[in-house]
C-alpha cells in the first residue's frame, strides 16, 4: 500500500491545459486578421474602380482647354537707364619707384635712414631716404638724373635742376651750372640738414677726406647755424623762407645768372659746397607734393634696390573689367554720366581716364605711363642702377615706374576713372556706376514680353481697353533688365495704358506673337505667344 499526495498528482495537468488554450486563441487571431485584410483590400479595389469610372462627358470636360485669360502690364514714361556697376580702388595717378645708388666716396650703398613713412606727403627738397649717410633729395622733374652735375656743366638736366630750384630759391633757368645754381644747391642741402658736396674733392669746412663732402653738419654751420637733420622732410625743403635774404639770397643773385654772372663757370679757387650734385643724391618726380605709397626697404638693407614707392598727380580709381565690359566702355558716348557710389567719392561725378587690356601691350594705364615716362620717372641712383620695375609698376629702365603694376597680367582688363573733388586715401574701395544708355525723352517703357515681333521684323504692342484690343506699331530702342524702351509709331500709345504680355487658353491667339522675339534682349512677346498661346 502506498500513500500519494493528492495535490502533487494534480500539479502538471492545469499548466498543459492553459498552453493548449493559448495556441487556439493565437490561431483564431490570425484568421480574424486575414479576414479583415481581405475585406479592406476588396473595399479599396472597389473604390479605385468606381473612381475611374467616368462618363464620356466628364472625360471631355477634363480634356477641354482652360478658359481664355491674359497677363497684362502697364506702359510707363519713366526713362530706362542701363548702367554698369563696378568696384575699384583709389590710387595716385602716377607712381615712381625710388631706388638707391652708391654715393661718391663710399664703398657700399647701405640704407642708413628712411625718414618718410607710408602715407606721408612730401614736397620739394624732402629727404626720402638716406644711403650710406647721404641724403636722397626729392625734386620735381620730367626725367631722372643721368649724370653727376658740377659747376660749369650745361644741358637739359641742368635746366631741369634750375626749374626745380627756382620756386625755392629764385634760381635763374639758363642751362648752365653757374654760381647762382651752386648757391641754390648749397641751400637745398642746408635745409635738409646735410652738407652740400664740394667740387675738386675738397670741402670748405675743413672736414676734408671725402670727395662728396659726407659730413652732415658743416654746411649748416656755414649757413650760420645747425640745421635739423632731414628738416626738408617736414618743411618741404624750403630751408630759409623763399624771398628772404637768408633763404633765397638777394633777388639780384637769382637773376644774375641770366646776365652772365650765374651763367659763367665759377672762378678758380677753393672748392665750394654746392658745386657738385651727385645723381645718386637726387630723385625727380613729375608732380609734387607726392605721397609715400609704400616703403619697400628697411634700414640696413642694400640700397641698390627699390626703397619706396611715391604716388603723385591726384587720385584715380582703378577697376577690373571683363572683356565685354571693356568693349562697352570703349564705345561709351562722350556725354555719358559716371557717378561714384559707396566710397570716399560718393555722390560725385567723374570721367573715364583710360582703358587697359592685354592687346594694348602695356603694363599700367595710359595716364600713368605718361606721367611716369615723361612727368616724373625717377630714381635715387644713377641712370640704369635700379631694376626695370617693381610691384608698383614698370619704369623706363631706371627703377622708376608708372601705373599700379597689375596692368593686364593674366588677361585682365582695367579701367581708370578720374573723380572730381578732394583727394581720398590710397587703397580705399570705391563703387562706380557708368551710365551706358538712357532712353531719350518722349520714349516709353514697357515690359519686354509686351513687344510682339513678326517674321518681317516689325514690332507691336497690344493695348487692351474695355475688353477690346488694338495693335500699335513701335520701334524698340533697347532692352534692359526685363524692360524695353520703345518709340511709338502711333500717337495712340501713352503712359498708363494696359498692354498684353501673355495670352492663355485661346487657340486662335496661339500664333499672334509672330514667331521670333524682338531681338533686343531676352524673352520677347513673340516667344511668349508661340509658347504660351
Amino acid at each position: 500500500m502506498s500513500l500519494e499526495d493528492p495535490d502533487e498528482t494534480q500539479v502538471g495537468r492545469p499548466s498543459a491545459g492553459r498552453a493548449t488554450e493559448a495556441r487556439h486563441r493565437s490561431r483564431r487571431g490570425l484568421i480574424v486578421a486575414a479576414v479583415v485584410l481581405v475585406l479592406f483590400g476588396s473595399s479599396g479595389s472597389v473604390w479605385w474602380i468606381a473612381s475611374q469610372a467616368r462618363t464620356p462627358e466628364q472625360r471631355a470636360a477634363d480634356a477641354a482647354a482652360p478658359p481664355p485669360s491674359q497677363i497684362t502690364g502697364k506702359v510707363s514714361d519713366q526713362q530706362l537707364v542701363e548702367r554698369m556697376e563696378l568696384t575699384g580702388k583709389v590710387e595716385t595717378a602716377s607712381r615712381t619707384v625710388i631706388t638707391g645708388g652708391r654715393p661718391q666716396g663710399t664703398d657700399r650703398a647701405v640704407v642708413t635712414a628712411l625718414p618718410a613713412a607710408a602715407g606721408k606727403s612730401l614736397r620739394a627738397g624732402a629727404v626720402v631716404a638716406e644711403v650710406s649717410g647721404r641724403p636722397v633729395l626729392l625734386l620735381p622733374g620730367r626725367f631722372p638724373a643721368y649724370r653727376d652735375l658740377k659747376a660749369g656743366d650745361k644741358g637739359p638736366d641742368v635746366q631741369q635742376l634750375q626749374r626745380a630750384l627756382q620756386p625755392l630759391y629764385g634760381t635763374a633757368v639758363n642751362g648752365t651750372y653757374g654760381p647762382a645754381t651752386v648757391e641754390a644747391v648749397r641751400k637745398l642741402y642746408v635745409a635738409a640738414g646735410y652738407e652740400a658736396p664740394a667740387g675738386q674733392g675738397q670741402s670748405t669746412t675743413g672736414g676734408g677726406g671725402s670727395p662728396s663732402g659726407t659730413a652732415r653738419t658743416g654746411g649748416a654751420a656755414a649757413a650760420g647755424g645747425t640745421a635739423p637733420r632731414g628738416g626738408a622732410e617736414t618743411d618741404g625743403g624750403s630751408g630759409a623762407a623763399p624771398g628772404s635774404d637768408g633763404g633765397n639770397g638777394t633777388k639780384g643773385s637769382g637773376g644774375s645768372g641770366g646776365t652772365g654772372g650765374a651763367g659763367a663757370p665759377p672762378a678758380t679757387g677753393p672748392a665750394k659746397p654746392g658745386e657738385v650734385l651727385p645723381a645718386a643724391e637726387v630723385a625727380y618726380v613729375g608732380t609734387l607734393p607726392a605721397t609715400v605709397v609704400q616703403v619697400t626697404a628697411a634700414v640696413g638693407d642694400a640700397a641698390d634696390k627699390p626703397l619706396l614707392v611715391l604716388g603723385s598727380g591726384g587720385r584715380q580709381v582703378r577697376a577690373a573689367l571683363s572683356a565685354d565690359q571693356r568693349t562697352r566702355l570703349r564705345d561709351l558716348p562722350a556725354d555719358a554720366v559716371i557717378r561714384f557710389g559707396t566710397g570716399p567719392y560718393e555722390g560725385r561725378e567723374g570721367t573715364l581716364g583710360s582703358l587697359d587690356s592685354p592687346s594694348d601691350g602695356k603694363n599700367g594705364d595710359q595716364q600713368g605711363g605718361k606721367s611716369g615716362g615723361q612727368d616724373g620717372a625717377a630714381t635715387a641712383g644713377t641712370a640704369g642702377t635700379g631694376p626695370a620695375g617693381t610691384a608698383a609698376g614698370n619704369g623706363s629702365g631706371n627703377g622708376s615706374g608708372s601705373g599700379s603694376g597689375s596692368g593686364s597680367e593674366g588677361g585682365r582688363h582695367e579701367a581708370l576713372f578720374v573723380p572730381t573733388g578732394a583727394e581720398a586715401m590710397e587703397g580705399s574701395t570705391q563703387q562706380i556706376a557708368v551710365e551706358l544708355r538712357r532712353s531719350p525723352k518722349g520714349s516709353l517703357t514697357v515690359p519686354v514680353s509686351a513687344v510682339w515681333t513678326d517674321l518681317g521684323g516689325s514690332s507691336t504692342v497690344t493695348v487692351t481697353e474695355g475688353g477690346k484690343e488694338r495693335n500699335i506699331p513701335v520701334e524698340v530702342l533697347f532692352t534692359h533688365e526685363g524692360l524695353s524702351a520703345v518709340h511709338a509709331l502711333d500717337e495712340n500709345l501713352a503712359a498708363g495704358q494696359t498692354v498684353v504680355l501673355v495670352r492663355r487658353g485661346n487657340p486662335a491667339d496661339s500664333g499672334s506673337g509672330g514667331g521670333s522675339g524682338d531681338g533686343s534682349g531676352g524673352a520677347s512677346g513673340g516667344a511668349s505667344g508661340g509658347t504660351d498661346g
